[in-house]
């Protein structure tokens, strides 16, 4: 029997037996097919998070490929036996672009009842009571009420079930036999002889009932204990902790905010690459469209603080274009207020000003403005390699929190810092101690804030509490999900977040045909860079040890081996061209370098030794490595080189350059380069590999969203990259001729892809990472939260 097979799943009148294959419904079993019995269970003991459908099918039918019907009859099967429905999913939901989610409340209760540890045996308690009547004859007749036994359950003596000293406690037998004394004959006639035996009777009543009363209060204690136990372990919260209430279950939720009073929360859904403003009434559970479906993306919702008015960034104009609206909170027409802003806002306590974050190539800089939009002026800046990210206001309007950092999720340097209202000065608020740190909400006494932030580069983002001024920080959640925004209600009793899963696999295409592609990858690995080998193997990046390290595969998955180990982060790997060496990022030494090692693993060798040195890539001749650095005085990625042997580095350019990578004759380099603004656009550069000025630029049209890697096409005459259109990621090619880019593959499912193609050019591997998110409720915040 499994670890999961040791209990029952109880989930709202439904109980799932494991062992014996049933599911029943108030006790009385329910007809489930085989195949939708194994649909269940595997969606049961992944309760709360996403399963692609290629996942579940995998789990169903392991030795069998069948056609994804089956699975989808199987999900209906489901829902009518559970009165479930799509529309309003209560167990089984379905992610669009995805696959399924069980969303109901799952309990485990055991299949067995052992005997817990809880120290002293029950036994021996009784025997402590019984110790003062040594020697005593004990005869234990039926008792009435509450301790007279059903027929046949006492039989035999006290002695042997509870005393360990026969020597000294004698204890008759009683036998149930249905006359109603409950007594032996014997012990009948010494109970009506006389005064003596009757006392002694009853001394020995009220030993026998102390003794019985004891075992009952005990075991009903330690059942409650273990229930209360059991509850924490399951709901991984106690009495005192946050709850969390999913209010949607699409995962199409992109931004949300609450009302100052609680009573409305505002959120987008996004659905093929297309986003909508709903509002949703919390009372009544209700929700309504405020803004139809457009080519637009939301990065912020805020309510003015008296709840009238509705604040929204959003990037419009095929993204290059993020702009600021003002609309009334229960629908209307939004005003453009302003232009290139790139954070949510935050209001001022008196709601006359607000404050956001405006970045550009040379620094970040907070910016203070009255509340339509008119008179900005710079607060603070930052230098881009530690940029502003969400600001907040505090509730006395003396300070603005902000998370920092350095955009890097693998730097432990991010923080929250303060910014004085007067005059601009700037002192950490928090430790920086974070992989990560991005959304802020101040507390209603200003004592401290809540912030989402990520530990270590394994783990999700959470919510966090930071005392003020304190800076002490403390972990409120430890969700498998992550938070991705917050919004306070004005008491700071309740709060709107949005939570988030990523779900990652590796596919394979033969010849760039997606509708030839298959998953070669199940469960998640949280994957990142992929690449082949000379001999086919695939090698990626993954966190399923935990840490992101490098592992390699065979083409069809099999044979995983993972390469690095308890070696800090390690990903962003290239295979030399005769498949010695692999090549890779990693800050195993305190900061990101360019290393070496064998394509076992073995004798890892520093390269570099600056910092913020990544995406390397090796020379066809294999002499060479180019990389990017961006040392942490600078927010300039330059390309330089080293040799494979390692030495003296050798700065290749002066401009911004993003991921290198050299043409298959050697003669050229191609990197990417701009923000996606409209000033400052996507474009492909095009160098010399020996240096000298660009050959080529490829300006990336308005309707795509590239991913900023780019590598050259197996015939050396074109080159590729990833890049979003209608929500749908997929690989494109751009001719060196400067034609129009044409489309390789034609992906239907959510998510972005990092890739690379075989030596012969005839196989195409992706990894593919997505991000579904729901909006939750979060509330129970007590003082103990904190």
């Amino acid at each position: 029997m499994s670890k999961q097979e040791k209990h029952f799943y109880e989930f709202g009148p439904f109980r799932l037996d494991p062992v014996k294959r049933r599911l029943l419904h108030n006790g009385e079993p329910l007809p489930l097919a085989p195949k939708a019995f194994d649909t269940l269970l595997a969606l049961v003991q992944q309760s709360g998070k996403t399963i692609e459908k290629d996942d579940l099918m995998k789990r169903v039918w392991p030795d069998a490929v069948v056609e994804e019907n089956n699975l989808n009859q199987n999900i209906t099967a489901l829902r009518k036996s559970l009165g479930d429905s799509r529309q309003e999913s209560k167990y089984i939901a379905t992610i669009p672009g995805f696959g399924y989610r069980f969303v109901a409340e799952v309990k485990l209760a055991p299949l067995a009842s052992p005997e817990p540890d809880c120290g002293p045996s029950l036994p021996s308690m009784a025997e402590k009571v019984l110790e003062d009547k040594k020697g005593e004859s004990i005869t234990v007749p039926e008792s009435p009420g509450a301790l007279n036994p059903p027929a046949g359950v006492w039989s035999g003596s006290i002695q042997t079930a509870m005393s360990p000293h026969p020597a000294n406690v004698v204890v008759s037998s009683v036998q149930n036999d249905d006359t109603g004394t409950g007594v032996e004959p014997a012990a009948a006639s010494s109970a009506v002889s006389g005064e003596p035996a009757l006392a002694s009777l009853r001394r020995h009543r009220k030993v026998a009932a102390l003794v019985f009363g004891l075992i009952i209060i005990s075991v009903t204690g330690v059942a409650i204990l273990l229930y209360r136990v059991a509850g924490s372990a399951r709901n991984g919260t106690s009495s005192s902790e946050i709850e969390v209430t999913p209010l949607t279950r699409t995962g199409t939720t992109g931004m949300a905010a609450i009302s100052p009073d609680g009573r409305y929360i505002v959120y987008s859904v996004h659905e093929a690459g297309r986003e909508s403003l709903w509002l949703r009434q919390l009372a009544t559970s209700s929700a309504q469209q405020i803004i139809p479906a457009a080519d637009v993306s939301y990065l912020g919702l805020t309510f003015s603080r008296d709840g009238n008015h509705l604040y929204m960034v959003r990037t419009e104009e095929n993204g290059l274009v993020s702009t600021l609206r003002r609309m009334p909170a229960l629908g209307g027409v939004p005003a453009r207020l302003l232009d290139d802003i790139d954070s949510a806002i935050t209001l001022a306590p008196d709601g006359s000003q607000m404050a956001f974050v405006r970045n550009s190539r040379d620094e970040s800089a907070l910016i203070i403005a009255n509340a339509d939009g008119g008179n900005q002026h710079k607060l603070a800046r930052r230098p881009m390699t530690d940029y502003f990210k969400i600001p907040a206001w505090s509730r006395d309007g003396k300070v603005i929190a902000c998370s920092s950092g350095s955009g890097d999720s693998y730097d432990l340097q991010q923080g929250i810092v303060a910014i004085s209202v007067d005059d601009g000065a700037q002192r950490a608020a928090s430790p920086p101690k974070w992989a990560w740190t991005h959304w802020v909400e101040w507390l209603a006494d200003g004592k401290g804030m809540l912030i989402t932030a990520r530990e270590h580069h394994g783990t999700a983002d959470q919510i966090w509490h930071v005392s003020y001024p304190e800076g002490n920080a403390r972990r409120l959640t430890s969700d498998s999900k992550m938070y991705r925004s917050l919004s306070l209600t004005a008491d700071a009793k309740t709060m709107a977040a949005v939570q988030t899963e990523l779900l990652s696999d590796i596919w394979v295409a033969p010849g760039g045909d997606a509708g030839r592609a298959r998953k070669i990858t199940f469960g998640t690995g949280s994957y990142g860079d992929v690449c082949y080998a000379p001999d086919g193997r695939i090698v990626y990046s993954s966190q399923a040890s935990g840490n992101l390290d490098i592992w390699i595969m065979n083409a069809d998955g099999s044979g995983q081996k993972q390469l690095t180990a308890d070696s800090g982060v390690n990903h962003q790997q290239t295979v030399s061209p005769d498949g010695r060496y692999i090549v890779f990022a990693s800050n195993r030494a305190g900061v990101f370098n360019i290393w070496r090692m064998d394509s076992d693993g073995g004798n890892p060798v520093r390269l570099t030794s600056s910092s913020g040195e990544k995406f390397p890539y090796c020379s066809p001749d294999g002499k060479w490595v180019i990389y990017n650095t961006a040392p942490s005085d600078q927010d300039l990625y330059s390309v330089w080189k080293v040799s494979i042997d390692g030495g003296a580095a050798v700065q290749l350019n002066q401009s911004y350059a993003e991921r290198p990578v050299i043409s298959l004759d050697g003669n050229r380099i191609a990197y990417f380069q701009g923000d996606g603004s409209a000033d400052d656009p996507y474009r492909i550069i095009v160098v010399p590999f020996s240096g000298g000025p660009p050959e080529r630029t490829f300006v990336i049209p308005q309707d795509l969203a590239p991913l900023p890697v780019v590598h050259w096409a197996p015939d050396n005459r074109s080159l590729n990259y990833s890049a979003i259109r209608g929500g749908i990621s997929n690989v494109w090619r751009q001719p060196l001729d400067g034609s129009t880019p044409i489309k390789v593959t034609d992906f239907k499912v959510d998510g972005r892809f990092l890739f690379d193609w075989s030596r012969d050019g005839k196989d195409l591997v992706l990894s593919r990472r997505a991000w579904p998110a729901d909006l939750v409720l979060l509330s129970n915040f007590t003082s103990k939260s904190f």
